[in-house]
């Protein structure tokens, strides 16, 4: 019996009068029967496909409340005003937001009022919150980037990984879940995880036939992404960095070359990043210089290349920013640059991460990164292969392309292959050699001044949501340990990585990188754990 008294004559009803669709989109219609006919269910669909719509119908529907289950809050801001506008009363419940905004969210809730709730992973899984939601009758549960409750998706948190409780503690109402990217290990995973019953399972295709695939390895990453985009001028472009730093540099540089170049990351103040982002929306030609801190819930259609001046932490992170360029259906291209020495530090496992799920998933994804790199097939069939679909050439990227040209590239990623294995196991070795004379040296004979933290004796235990970025910060430091060659706990002390999910500093001025006695604390690439700080905040 179908818990939705709604028919799909009314849900198409409904599309047309409260959101302005006259049908739906590609794929959209057989997961909302689905939901009418009352089954959980989990929807893998590329950006730009409709996922938001597979819960807010419903809630427009009547069935309510819906609670919404999202890590972003900008994403989170821009459906409130969206859904605002069409009649929906909906209410949000987020960091972002100030305490009397909050209490008036939790106030409607009680009193049932609200039909479609958001909120934040980290505020449901606090004391109070199911008590308040399992009274309101919970209809439905829908949890947006659903890839995050995994081990095997690219940006895993803790307190994702509870929702199957939570859900549980709600009286287990109907489930959906909606992710842009989730390959076979990810989708079991959410599907043990998350799910009390066997869900419906919907995954479109990730084939982008407009977007062009190039990589090459970085020599001179100036000259190269400028070249890049200046075959695009006059066009919208995303350049995509590693570092706040780098993408401050990049974009002067690039404004210094004639290009409109902004920079967006987690550094700059609100409203620099909202004028900067205005911009690009406003002004043919923008091209912005960005962390990963832009781009998510950014719907711009005509974004005509994407770069990476810096090589993504995994495939499916990849596929998510280069899936910003094209989604008009128009000719997109993209380019990727890479060094061989990042290459092969991806490439080797040692025994301490084969030993712990996290870093055994976060190996296996930026190793696949670094094997699309160096394939000599194409470059789409193995992104696709990531996802668990296959295809035949696609014909469009740098290695289906160029003829004889082509065909000497493929030869040359081989080569590249074959020596960016061997070169990953001298530093697999390198790596496990220093680390054994690091334990044989002993770290109880470390003076206690070599590793000191901002105030020792002031350590508080770590909360929920300390223990998700100090999960990310650990997991940034093996990866910068293994780039490095050098153990981890030379990168940064157990007892710094503490302080800082902690501290949450917001400069490298505050503790824990100043000490109290004003000296600079010792953490390799610091500015890197800076920003993991600020990104992890902005997605809180």
């Amino acid at each position: 019996m179908a818990l939705f008294p709604a028919s799909m004559d009314e849900a198409r009803r409904a599309l047309r009068a409260s959101f302005g669709y006259e049908d739906f989109r590609p794929g959209q219609e057989d997961i909302v029967a689905a939901i009418l006919a009352g089954r959980d269910a989990l929807a893998v669909m590329p950006t730009g496909s409709g996922k938001s719509l597979l819960y807010q119908l419903p809630a427009a529907l009547g069935r309510a409340p819906v609670v919404v289950v999202s890590p972003l809050i900008s994403l989170m801001r821009d459906q409130l005003r969206a859904m605002r506008a069409t009649g929906v009363a909906t209410a949000a419940l987020h960091s972002g937001q100030d305490d009397a905004e909050n209490a008036a969210a939790l106030r409607a809730i009680a009193a049932g009022s609200m039909k479609l709730v958001y909120i934040a992973p980290e505020r449901l899984v606090q004391d109070g919150m199911t008590t308040l939601l399992r009274a309101a009758r919970v209809k439905l549960l829908a949890i947006d980037e659903a890839h995050c409750v995994s081990h095997w998706g690219h940006e895993f948190r803790p307190d994702y990984a509870r929702l199957g409780e939570i859900a549980k503690s709600l009286g287990a109402p109907q489930t959906v879940a909606v992710t842009a990217c989730a390959g076979p290990a990810t989708r079991a995973d959410i599907v043990a995880k998350l799910f009390m019953r066997e869900p419906a399972v919907f995954v479109r295709s990730f084939a982008r036939p407009n977007l062009r695939l190039a990589f090459r390895r970085r020599r001179g990453a100036l000259r190269q992404i400028a070249g890049f985009a200046g075959r695009h001028r006059g066009e919208s472009g995303i350049v995509y960095c590693a570092s706040r730093r780098k993408a401050d540099f990049l974009a002067r540089d690039l404004r210094a070359m004639g290009f409109d170049a902004l920079p967006y990351h987690a550094g700059l103040d609100a409203e620099t990043r909202a004028l900067h982002q205005d911009a690009f929306f406003a002004r043919q030609g923008v091209v912005i210089v960005a962390t990963i801190a832009f781009g998510m819930g950014v719907d711009k259609s005509d974004v005509r290349f994407v770069a990476h001046a810096d090589l993504p932490n995994s495939v499916e992170g990849y596929y998510q920013e280069i899936g910003r360029a094209g989604r008009d259906g128009a000719p997109a291209r993209t380019l990727t640059l890479f060094d061989e020495r990042e290459l092969a530090a991806r490439w080797s496992l040692d025994a301490s991460i084969a030993a712990d799920d996290i870093a055994r998933g976060e190996h296996v994804r930026r190793k696949a990164m670094a094997e699309l790199c160096v394939t000599p097939s194409c470059r789409f069939s193995v992104l696709l292969r990531t996802f668990g679909e296959t295809s035949g050439p696609c014909g469009r990227c740098d290695n289906c392309r160029g003829g004889l040209f082509g065909l000497a590239r493929r030869a040359s990623g081989v080569a590249l292959g074959w020596r960016v294995a061997l070169e990953s196991r001298f530093a697999a070795f390198d790596a496990g050699a220093s680390s054994e004379f690091e334990t044989q040296r002993g770290l109880q004979n470390v003076a206690p001044e070599e590793f000191p933290l901002a105030n020792p004796d002031s350590a508080l235990p770590l909360r929920v949501a300390d223990e998700r970025l100090l999960r990310s910060l650990e997991a940034l430091r093996l990866a910068i340990a293994r780039k490095k060659r050098i153990p981890p706990h030379r990168v940064a002390s157990d007892a710094v990585l503490e302080a800082l999910a902690q501290a949450r500093p917001r400069s490298l001025g505050e503790a824990p990188f100043v000490r109290q006695d004003g000296e600079t604390e010792a953490i390799v690439e610091a500015d890197a754990f800076l920003h993991a700080i600020a990104h992890w905040r902005d997605q809180a």
